[in-house]
């Protein structure tokens, strides 16, 4: 850089204007970053799940929240789809994962248990009968059927009152007592082994 003088004061100034043009536009700006947009973004994410019943891979995952147009989801490595539902799924474990407009992410682990066939419908009469005394929450009589352990170790229970009516009728009156099918139902799961695999 050659900077040159004359002897007049305009031309001096000049000089020195230069001088600090070229001394700040050297100099490094350091920027600030941009604020992180994910920063403080979580989702509690809820779901509906059916366990896979016999050899078939029939689980699925449906999601409740957080749904809508800028929300994509995808199980383990697969790839984002808009769609809020996984179908046709194996057990197993799976990790699924929410990412919003701005490619924040949230994820919730998963499991699809492999139902026996004849469990699954006994489930599935716990589920319809059996609330709110003895499921999502319920304590009647200390027995609460949310956990699949709890069932399994009440077959003896579940008959004795579902199907037997012994002290008294399950469900408690003033509810309709078992058909007949579905009292079929238990005995024939209770006659398999009573097991999750049955």
């Amino acid at each position: 850089m050659q900077i040159f003088y004359r002897n007049s004061t305009k031309d001096f100034l000049i000089g020195i204007v230069i001088l600090f043009v070229l001394l700040f536009n050297s100099c490094s700006k350091k920027d600030t970053p941009a604020p992180d947009p994910c920063l403080g973004v979580s989702y509690t994410i809820e779901y509906f799940k059916t366990e896979s019943i016999g050899n078939s891979n029939n689980g699925s995952i449906a999601i409740n929240y957080p749904i809508g147009d800028t929300i994509s989801y995808k199980l383990n490595n697969g790839t984002y789809q808009s769609s809020r539902n996984f179908s046709n799924l194996a057990p197993g474990n799976y990790q699924l994962i929410v990412k919003n407009q701005k490619g924040c992410t949230d994820t919730a682990q998963i499991t699809i248990l492999n139902y026996g066939p004849k469990y699954a419908l006994v489930k599935q009469l716990i589920v319809g009968y059996c609330g709110p005394c003895h499921y999502n929450g319920g304590m009647e009589g200390g027995k609460n059927f949310d956990l699949d352990v709890n069932v399994i170790n009440s077959w003896d229970r579940i008959k004795a009152r579902a199907v037997d009516n012994i002290p008294s009728q399950m469900p408690a009156a003033p509810n309709a007592i078992l058909f007949p099918p579905d009292k079929q139902k238990i005995i024939d799961w209770i006659n398999a082994g009573h097991r999750i695999s049955d």
